[in-house]
């Protein structure tokens, strides 16, 4: 992609840039979990220690994805677990109507049974529903690491769903991957035309109708008016993460899921957008990891 339109984009689309520039991942030895509806939900797991599940953020999986694997891999070689894996409706993992957070939720949980309890769960954007509701429902969780996790209090999105809604029931998946990339995130048109050219564009779009799974998930958290009573058994160890070169108001989104939490601290990346290198974010991991006393006994 030219300098020219790159210095035009927001930074906001967990890194979708990077996609480009990246070789197509090598196919690993690959497994499965069945989820409590029946779905069947394929991973990766890494290295052997501790399990640390990392959960993307809209439209994110494997096939597209390596910087996450590339995270997971080297997270794994400083002694952790690192389970990789496709949400439901996502590539190799299947999908069962109707959807609900819960059902989410559900295959955390069957993971964490799979990989090893507790777990820890390192979230990129709006992957942090799912993790902050894992921990409210009980699962077997030592710690939260979320990444830009990208809720603004008040926002109601409802009318953006129900656009997406229809252009996905008209089977019009690329026009709902261009809608949520322009009227929903905010790229320019131009650039997202040059996008489409690439290699992993068809992997992304044959993803879309996941696209409502995460904005009804950010739905419910922006419209709720208090999100320290949300929140407020959300107390394991939990770090909540941002970049400096990141979309602006993002890292004001971050300051606000950190000050509901009753056990976050706050931490910023130098030179970080909205999907941080394996380089500035797996040492940073490691650090608050290795602070989890149930990680130290093990």
């Amino acid at each position: 992609m030219p300098p020219s339109v790159r210095a035009q984009l927001p930074l906001s689309f967990f890194n979708i840039l990077s996609l480009s520039e990246h070789n197509r991942k090598k196919v690993e030895p690959m497994s499965t979990v069945t989820s409590a509806d029946g779905t069947t939900i394929d991973y990766d797991a890494y290295g052997n220690g501790p399990t640390v599940i990392f959960i993307g953020g809209a439209s994110q999986h494997r096939a597209i994805d390596q910087r996450t694997t590339e995270i997971a891999k080297q997270l794994a070689a400083e002694g952790f677990t690192a389970v990789d894996y496709d949400r439901r409706g996502r590539d190799r993992s299947g999908d069962t109507p109707p959807w609900s957070l819960d059902r989410e939720v559900e295959d955390v949980a069957a993971l964490i049974e799979a990989t090893g309890a507790p777990a820890a769960l390192y979230t990129s954007s709006s992957g942090a529903a799912i993790a902050l509701a894992a921990v409210t429902e009980g699962l077997e969780v030592s710690a939260l690491a979320l990444y830009e996790p990208p809720y603004f209090a008040g926002s109601d999105g409802i009318e953006h769903i129900t656009t997406l809604e229809r252009m996905l029931n008209a089977g019009q998946l690329d026009e709902a991957t261009r809608y949520n990339m322009t009227a929903i995130i905010g790229l320019p048109a131009e650039a997202v035309d040059e996008m489409a050219q690439v290699s992993w564009w068809p992997g992304l779009v044959a993803v879309a109708p996941t696209l409502v799974y995460d904005h009804k998930a950010s739905h419910d958290i922006e419209t709720d008016p208090d999100w320290p009573s949300r929140w407020a058994t959300v107390t394991v160890p939990t770090v909540v993460y941002s970049g400096d070169q990141t979309f602006p108001g993002l890292p004001e989104a971050a300051d606000a899921v950190a000050a509901a939490l009753p056990n976050a601290q706050r931490r910023v990346l130098s030179g970080q957008d909205h999907g941080p290198t394996p380089e500035a974010i797996v040492p940073e991991l490691v650090r608050f990891l290795r602070s989890i006393p149930e990680n130290l006994s093990r």
